[in-house]
């Protein structure tokens, strides 16, 4: 597991939280921004408008291992937005990133309703 990034809030804090590293399967617009997540065997639509923030960290850092020919400074791509799989479902607030490090996005941070 790893620590809950930090990044800016959405509102409506929850104390209904799971920190996760799992793969992330995505969808995106044409435009970049998030529009789907395959999770757990369901498809969650993004809805409202999602954030994205990046941060930088020093290979020599913790958990920051560089790959070669990739430089010194890891910069970690992120997203969150509210997500639900249909009208009547659950809205769950996701956090994702990506970085040289990973082949593809990772799923960091779930928070929502219990039993997830």
């Amino acid at each position: 597991m790893t620590a809950q990034p930090a990044g800016p809030s959405m509102g409506n804090p929850s104390t209904d939280r799971q920190t996760l590293d799992e793969p992330a399967a995505m969808r995106f617009t044409s435009a970049g921004t998030p529009l789907a997540l395959r999770w757990r065997g369901s498809i969650w639509q993004v809805i409202g408008e999602p954030i994205q923030w990046s941060s930088s960290n020093n290979w020599w850092e913790p958990d920051s291992t560089a790959r070669g020919g990739h430089g010194s400074v890891i910069t970690t791509r992120s997203w969150r937005f509210r997500a639900q799989t249909g009208p009547a479902s659950p809205v769950l607030e996701f956090d994702i990133s990506a970085d040289s490090r990973w082949q593809d996005w990772r799923l960091h941070r779930v928070t929502g309703a219990t039993g997830f």
